[in-house]
């Protein structure tokens, strides 16, 4: 008889948590609403740098209207209570920065596997995001997630090499990816842009077909490697402390053999803890004090975990 008392109580119990749970959820949601539309306007700002053109921001930025963020905000932070709406706008710059580069590059990987979960979001709602893809580059980015672990050191390289080319690094960035340059510096990448033809990097490298707002900031971004860079690399420490534009910074190391100490208050530290990425962008799309201690960052690839 104890025993039959002690599972009603339980039975009971369960049924008073999810009745106050159902009871405090829209006013959960009415807070989220209230903190997104107070805080959304810095989610506008990439801090891209000028590499990237201004009207592929402002078509992303029109892409992703209002409301269809706001309602993949707050789905998002209802499975994360505990993060503020200022962590998860950190999460949002990622992604919109990772956006841009899956407009402009052919192949992109996801490393990071909080920023995937609000890339899955933005799917679920299937209308609102071929809607979103088409008015930002006039072709779907797909994404095919990958569920058995795969070590992608080349990617994650490419994917650092793009990055601290069109962005600021910050300290939120190493928060979100770890490490940078983690297992290469990158250097065959470089003598591609720095002696292939304009033409011959498009085939290679670029996304085809894409907007002409991202064709022009793949132009702009392989010139800077065609320009004589001796002024900017020697004041890339200067330039970094002030703007945290880490490509001088980048050209500098890589010419050096110094893999960690002068450069590891921009790249980052060895990750202490390595999570999951998952999933990455195609030809075509969805198919994809600094601390590199890492909320969810991985140098594995997309929809995948590895141990690095």
């Amino acid at each position: 008889m104890t025993f039959f008392y002690v599972i009603l109580a339980a039975i009971f119990a369960v049924f008073l948590v999810n009745f106050v749970k159902g009871l405090s959820e829209p006013a959960k949601m009415e807070r989220y609403h209230n903190e997104f539309r107070k805080y959304q306007g810095e989610t506008l700002d990439l801090r891209a740098t000028e590499i990237v053109s201004e009207a592929l921001i402002e078509k992303l930025n029109k892409a992703l209207d209002f409301d269809y963020m706001e309602k993949v905000n707050t789905e998002f932070r209802l499975k994360h209570p505990r993060d503020s709406q200022l962590k998860v706008n950190q999460a949002w710059r990622e992604l919109k920065r990772y956006l841009i580069m899956a407009a402009v590059f052919g192949k992109v990987e996801m490393f990071n596997s909080v920023i995937d979960e609000l890339w899955h979001i933005m799917l679920n709602y299937r209308q609102e995001y071929d809607e979103f893809c088409q008015v930002f580059i006039g072709r779907t980015i797909q994404h095919h997630p990958h569920s058995e672990p795969v070590f992608k050191p080349d990617e994650r390289t490419l994917f650092d090499f793009y990055y601290v080319q069109l962005f600021t690094v910050d300290s939120h960035s190493i928060q979100k990816w770890g490490k940078f340059f983690k297992h290469d510096k990158g250097l065959t990448l470089l003598r591609d842009f720095e002696t292939l033809e304009l033409e011959q990097l498009k085939e290679k490298y670029m996304r085809k077909p894409t907007s002409i707002q991202a064709e022009r900031t793949f132009e702009s971004f392989t010139s800077q490697f065609k320009e004589n860079r001796p002024m900017t690399e020697l004041n890339w420490r200067k330039t970094y402390d002030q703007t945290d534009y880490a490509a001088p910074a980048y050209f500098t190391y890589a010419s050096t053999d110094d893999f960690d100490s002068e450069f590891k208050d921009i790249f980052g530290n060895e990750p202490n803890t390595v999570s999951s990425g998952s999933g990455h962008a195609d030809h075509g799309g969805h198919t994809g004090s600094h601390d590199s201690s890492s909320d969810s960052s991985s140098s594995c690839s997309s929809c995948s975990s590895c141990s690095s």
